[in-house]
């Protein structure tokens, strides 16, 4: 066997019961990488949430069942907000939660927005508000640059 060919056969014996060893370790893990395995099942599968327009909006959010919930952070609903919205900051989430938990849940039509439409704010507090069983939801993605720009009222 020639120099190179020898150190080329090393090379893949190597190579070979490196991948074996790197299998096995994973294999046997606590918390295996998903090599050999199904990726385990989400533990929260959020189903895809309907998006609304600043018109639809301003049609519900008068109807009493109907709640809409502010996404931003406390100064800029201060600054201005849709008439009628609670703030929920999604930095404050526990403590926002807890003191609008009974008006949340009694609500037939949660109406979540933040300041526009790549503000991921409202869908991430989609996704928490979800978490606690509320299912009634849909976004208004144009959010606080959509409401303003349609020349509706703000409520300061």
């Amino acid at each position: 066997m020639t120099f190179q060919r020898r150190h080329l056969a090393q090379m893949l014996v190597l190579i070979a019961v490196a991948a074996a060893v790197g299998l096995a370790v994973n294999f046997f893990s606590a918390e295996p990488l998903p090599l050999l395995r199904p990726l385990p099942a989400p533990v929260s599968a959020m189903p895809t949430v309907g998006e609304v327009d600043a018109d639809f909006v301003d049609q519900v959010r008068g109807a009493s069942a109907t709640l809409l919930v502010d996404a931003r952070a406390a100064a800029a609903y201060r600054l201005g907000h849709v008439p009628g919205a609670l703030s929920l900051p999604l930095g404050e989430f526990a403590e926002g939660f807890s003191r609008w938990e009974a008006e949340l849940r009694q609500a037939d039509l949660l109406i979540l927005y933040c300041s526009d439409p790549t503000c991921s704010d409202s869908p991430e507090l989609a996704r928490r508000l979800w978490d606690k069983g509320l299912r009634k939801i849909l976004l208004f993605k144009g959010g606080m640059e959509e409401w303003i720009g349609r020349g509706h009222a703000v409520e300061k």
